[in-house]
């Protein structure tokens, strides 16, 4: 047991890092992010999202991953770098 969270804090850690990086990619607003680009983004985040826990910080990461993802899909490149600049602020709430 003890082994198993030996090794369940590293993953978490580089979920959350991984996640971190996609968001600050998201918020670039000097290139053009394609749909595809956009698509897969934003599924890789939402999966990264709800494999992190941590009370209401993490709540309000998955509920705005969740939003990006959806303004993403639609195309709306503006809501969904909002969303992810929302969604980075919780996220640093979770490094700490």
């Amino acid at each position: 047991m003890a082994l198993l969270c030996l090794v369940a804090m590293p993953l978490a850690a580089n979920d959350l890092s991984r996640l971190q990086a996609i968001l600050l990619d998201a918020q670039n607003d000097k290139v053009t992010i394609g749909s595809d680009a956009w698509r897969v983004s934003g599924n890789e985040a939402v999966t990264l999202a709800n494999r992190i826990k941590g009370g209401k910080a993490a709540a309000g990461l998955h509920t705005q991953v969740r939003k990006m993802r959806d303004a993403a899909a639609k195309g709306d490149a503006a809501s969904a770098r909002d969303h992810a600049s929302q969604a980075l602020a919780f996220a640093n709430q979770l490094e700490k």
